[in-house]
């Protein structure tokens, strides 16, 4: 007589548990009209007033020389003048904290900042590895 054998019959079967996929629900359909019937139905003067912002946001990125950065730039060089503003003084570090970027996206747009001219890096009086960061506005 045969032995029977106490392996799987192949190599994707699990006796009870499952195979521990989850599949996802389907997000819901939404209607390209029923977006544009949202929209249509929002407050002319929201929409002017978004416009606006939109448009100083812009006016700004052109002031600031940021016109030709992508959004991440943008952001940690907003980052860095942030926490200049806030705290008198910054740091990569802060920076890299602050933004929620690696450290060589930052280290990255820093170089390409300072190439440019819009940051000077400073080194500290008090810790010689420690680097502080200055914008220069023309």
């Amino acid at each position: 007589m045969a032995e029977w054998s106490i392996a799987l019959p192949w190599k994707g079967s699990n006796w009870v548990t499952g195979s521990g996929v989850r599949i996802p629900v389907s997000p819901p359909n939404i209607d390209d009209t029923e977006l544009s019937v949202n929209i249509t139905l929002m407050n002319p003067k929201y929409i002017q007033q978004l416009s606006n912002i939109l448009q100083m946001l812009e006016n700004i990125d052109h002031d600031l020389n940021l016109v030709g950065y992508n959004e991440t730039e943008k952001k940690i060089f907003y980052t860095i003048a942030n926490n200049i503003h806030t705290n008198k003084k910054c740091n990569i570090t802060n920076v890299i904290e602050s933004s929620g970027f690696s450290r060589s996206t930052v280290y990255k747009a820093i170089k390409r900042f300072e190439k440019q001219g819009l940051v000077a890096l400073m080194q500290s009086k008090d810790d010689k590895r420690e680097v502080y960061l200055d914008l220069i506005l023309a």
